[in-house]
């Protein structure tokens, strides 16, 4: 399970729960799996207004590993990283460009926490 949680220049916060949600092995480039949005910020992994937007299938990507769908440029333009497809609309760790949206992308976001639960324990 997965609650991200995001503070807009409104001043509000939101958020968005995936009952599923896992991330492959290095092999696989990390590679996000989610599924079952409920919440308030709207899916912005899952059902963005563009698929090709979607982090779910998506493999890691930072600046010095390229490893989204756009074949013209890296879309990590800042520090850290995300799941891309041809960009995306749910980048919460960047600094400068940070947001959670399912439409065009709105820059939007001042803070964000993501929270995981271990669904079993070893």
């Amino acid at each position: 399970m997965c609650h991200v949680q995001i503070h807009r220049t409104n001043g509000l916060w939101y958020s968005a729960e995936y009952s599923t949600f896992s991330i492959s092995d290095e092999a696989s480039n990390y590679t996000l799996t989610v599924a079952g949005y409920s919440g308030d910020a709207g899916d912005a992994l899952l059902s963005p207004k563009y698929p090709r937007w979607r982090a779910n299938g998506m493999m890691f990507s930072t600046r010095d590993r390229d490893n989204d769908i756009r074949p013209d440029a890296n879309c990590v333009f800042s520090r850290g990283g995300w799941w891309l497809g041809q960009c995306g609309t749910s980048r919460i760790n960047y600094d400068t460009d940070a947001d959670w949206t399912t439409g065009d992308p709105a820059f939007d976001v001042q803070a964000s926490r993501m929270l995981l639960r271990p669904t079993s324990y070893s």
